[in-house]
């Protein structure tokens, strides 16, 4: 246990002064808001302005997309040489997995609410009073993300191709759930297509919590998507532990991403 905590720390300050994973998920969500919202400012009326639109749907993307900045939180030792001398000492490879993940569960669950807080106090977003459910909702989908993403930095041998590979259909769910532009007003065929995107699920749960009045129903709904992605996670997690690779873990070749 005490490895696991000194790894915890370790891999804990290395998220927070990384400027890669700060940039992803507190200075570009805010950018996207601002530039989304202010194009598309006349497409929306008083209930809700495209500011508060893009905040509630810009959170749930960037949170999927720090996918990639998870995989890339794998590769930490080997760019900074250290891996060998961790895998020298007396640690399990759960120990390794465990510390990168909950680290980086905790920092980007803290640069999403930081994201959230602020543009709901600036663009004044209703959210104050039924904060609790809807962050809940976001942390599951951050430690599902966060699985994901090291499950690929440490355990796929064709780490770079994965990575660009899976910026696809991170943009195809993206677009499937209204992250660009609303897409609730097309037929039900469409509709049910897009339904195959996890932030279709998450961006309408999150509306029908805020702005539909019958909440009993909306908040069921928000934690049965909350526990179908904490299972998920759990599962990927578990997986990125079983196909944990030493020589992968090693290799801090990464094109683009010199330390």
């Amino acid at each position: 246990m005490g490895i696991f905590w000194t790894l915890f720390k370790s891999n804990l300050s290395k998220r927070v002064r990384d400027g890669f994973a700060v940039g992803y998920n507190i200075i570009f969500p805010f950018i996207l808001i601002i530039i989304l919202g202010a194009l598309l400012k006349g497409s929306y009326n008083k209930i809700i302005t495209s500011y508060q639109y893009y905040t509630l749907v810009t959170v749930p993307f960037c949170i999927l997309y720090s996918i990639i900045t998870a995989a890339y939180a794998g590769k930490d030792e080997a760019c900074s040489n250290t891996a060998a001398r961790i895998l020298a000492a007396p640690v399990k490879k759960i120990e390794i997995v465990l510390s990168k993940l909950l680290s980086c569960v905790v920092v980007f669950a803290l640069c999403n609410i930081i994201v959230l807080l602020s543009c709901s106090l600036i663009l004044r977003v209703p959210i104050w009073g039924k904060l609790i459910p809807v962050i809940i909702l976001l942390t599951a989908e951050t430690f599902f993300s966060c699985g994901l993403g090291l499950l690929i930095g440490f355990g796929m041998k064709n780490f770079v191709v994965v990575k660009n590979i899976i910026n696809i259909p991170i943009c195809l769910f993206a677009i499937m759930g209204g992250s660009f532009y609303p897409v609730g007003s097309l037929n039900r065929g469409w509709q049910a297509v897009f339904y195959l995107s996890p932030l279709t699920w998450i961006n309408k749960s999150i509306f029908r919590y805020l702005y539909d009045v019958k909440q009993r129903d909306t908040v069921h709904s928000m934690f049965i998507i909350t526990a179908v992605f904490l299972v998920l996670g759990l599962i990927i997690s578990a997986a990125a532990i079983i196909w944990f690779k030493k020589e992968e873990y090693l290799n801090g070749y990464l094109p683009g991403y010199q330390k």
